[in-house]
């Protein structure tokens, strides 16, 4: 999974097109989104400007434990 930033004035524009795609996508907080490598082509394509995160830089958000 490569992690991805989109910048804001384009994020609306960009998430339809990853969600439309049919591959699945993770969301994340700040325009941050998990994509597979054609996720990246597609963007590219459409010109859909973004800039790949290191992976070490992304926080995942924690999952609440059961009680």
């Amino acid at each position: 999974m490569i992690h991805i930033q989109i910048a804001e004035k384009h994020d609306a524009r960009g998430f339809l097109l990853l969600a439309q795609s049919g591959i699945p996508v993770n969301c994340l907080p700040h325009n941050v989104y998990g994509v597979a490598p054609e996720h990246i082509k597609l963007l590219k394509r459409k010109q859909i400007p973004f800039k790949k995160l290191p992976a070490k830089s992304v926080r995942l958000p924690k999952t609440p434990m059961a009680a």
